[in-house]
């Protein structure tokens, strides 16, 4: 009796704790919608909550699964690490919303995301998983077509238009991917000898549906025009926490399904040569792109189909540089994407008038976007460097063709990040005027006064630099997070039974 009672309260503390994780965050996104018009007590109370979330993720025993309304809950060391990274991420996109521009209700939409986050990483039921995949779409479109905070203006029609396009691609995509579930259910091996297996088809329906979530070409047109329109701070939030949540989600379908990869061999070789073309293509438009923002989205669309590809290829060198991949393009985007949104902030300089000074102009912002897309491509020392390595030396066994493509992707990024900071970055000084002689009768106290540039704000260009120095740390010191993510990989019972 006694051992009965003491067992059940951890039961009820473990059952608290997933349920603190999930619905936590949606009570304090409703009170700071509430609180929306004050946005520094809104964000107080939001930094506050997923500094919460963490300590709680942080406290819930590994592998210990429970079932709650017949459903299944559990967290691994492989979810934990990426649901700590999200809710830090989170974090930063808060305190870069002090200065940076954003939606009227990012704080209590990045908090409803992370909730809905919270949600996929700890069930374990692939039908409820759809959906709040699903669900998170719909409030990404929310984040996305939100008032501008601070401004009389409305959303531009470009911006409606780009979160509509998202909005249908990310239902398409959640119902191939139910679709693809319940024929799970329905699929047993071998029954039909000599016909084509249903396992070809419903990996089929998982690929395009993972496919369309990723943005990898010919499914990429949602995040281009997301890029271009929409505020970077909302388009940060879809790349990092949304697609990558998706890649976890894959794993997880293919820890459920592992037949889905014995009877596949043909389809998985389709989709790493799909993903390595993926990359290609994007590689070859970022080096060919007339924007900054449009030359940095076709990178990350390079660093996408480079996931993919570790993801398609079903071994361990290659899943574990996928899953060290997404972790480092997470940290990568909302590098880039918070450089770039410090970097056409309004400083006082005339509008509309292309410069190619910006790395002197604003030098943290200039930084960290070099660092972000070096990163992307996979220089060392930064934290793509190794994801890249692994994913080299998983081609490397798939056959040379599949290697060169990949290394004739990166160069093709490289050229396009290289011709990218020429063009904006590297340039000489534009803010030196050369005085004009003063006219008959004029003195220097006729003319206006010299033009001040707004210098970088200090909190931003302070979560920049963090930014910068956590990718470097871990490019430099990868060993700890590649020690976790091999022994996630490994423990995978797809992996054992290939």
């Amino acid at each position: 009796m006694l051992r009965a009672f003491s067992i059940q309260p951890s039961t009820f503390n473990i059952h608290m704790l997933y349920l603190l994780l999930i619905f936590f965050p949606i009570t304090m996104a409703a009170s700071a919608f509430v609180l929306r018009k004050n946005s520094g007590l809104a964000i107080s109370i939001a930094l506050g909550t997923v500094i919460t979330c963490m300590l709680i993720a942080a406290q819930i025993p590994l592998d210990n699964p429970t079932r709650f309304v017949g459903v299944t809950l559990t967290l691994n060391a492989l979810n934990r690490m990426f649901m700590l990274l999200f809710l830090a991420l989170g974090g930063f996109a808060f305190v870069a919303a002090w200065h940076l521009p954003h939606g009227e209700n990012f704080v209590p939409t990045t908090l409803l995301l992370l909730s809905e986050i919270s949600g996929v990483l700890l069930l374990q039921n692939p039908f409820i998983t759809t959906l709040l995949l699903a669900v998170t779409g719909l409030s990404a479109v929310l984040a996305i077509v939100d008032l501008p905070a601070g401004t009389s203006s409305l959303v531009g029609t470009r911006a409606i238009a780009a979160a509509l396009k998202y909005l249908v691609l990310m239902v398409l995509a959640a119902m191939l991917m139910y679709i693809a579930f319940v024929l799970t259910d329905i699929f047993r091996p071998g029954e039909l000898p000599g016909r084509i297996s249903l396992a070809h088809f419903i990996l089929a329906l998982l690929a395009v549906s993972f496919a369309l979530r990723l943005a990898l070409i010919p499914f990429h047109a949602w995040l281009i025009d997301l890029m271009e329109h929409a505020e970077l701070l909302a388009v940060a939030l879809v790349i990092t926490l949304l697609n990558t949540s998706s890649l976890l989600v894959l794993l997880m379908a293919f820890q459920s399904f592992p037949t889905l990869l014995i009877e596949n061999e043909l389809s998985l070789t389709v989709m790493r040569i799909g993903a390595a073309i993926s990359a290609l293509l994007g590689a070859g438009l970022a080096l060919g792109a007339r924007s900054l923002r449009r030359g940095l989205a076709y990178l990350i669309l390079y660093n996408c189909g480079m996931v993919f590809y570790g993801l398609s290829s079903v071994s361990t060198l290659g899943l574990t540089g996928a899953v060290f991949g997404a972790l480092n393009q997470t940290l990568a985007v909302l590098l880039l994407l918070v450089s770039l949104s410090l970097i056409e902030r309004p400083d006082g300089r005339t509008p509309g008038v292309q410069r190619r000074d910006l790395l002197r102009r604003w030098p943290v912002a200039g930084m960290g976007l070099l660092a972000g897309g070096l990163s992307l491509i996979g220089m060392p020392p930064l934290g793509g460097a190794m994801s890249h390595l692994l994913i080299y030396q998983a081609a490397a066994e798939k056959g040379w063709p599949e290697l060169l493509a990949l290394l004739a992707a990166t160069l093709l990024a490289g050229l396009g990040l290289a011709r990218a900071a020429h063009e904006h970055l590297l340039g000489p000084s534009e803010d030196e005027v050369v005085p004009e002689p003063l006219m008959l009768g004029e003195t220097e106290l006729d003319r206006p006064a010299p033009r001040r540039l707004a210098p970088e704000p200090r909190s931003a260009a302070a979560l920049t630099l963090i930014l910068l120095l956590i990718c470097l740390t871990i490019g430099l010191y990868p060993g700890p997070l590649l020690t976790t993510i091999d022994g996630a990989i490994r423990e995978l019972a797809f992996i054992r039974a290939l």
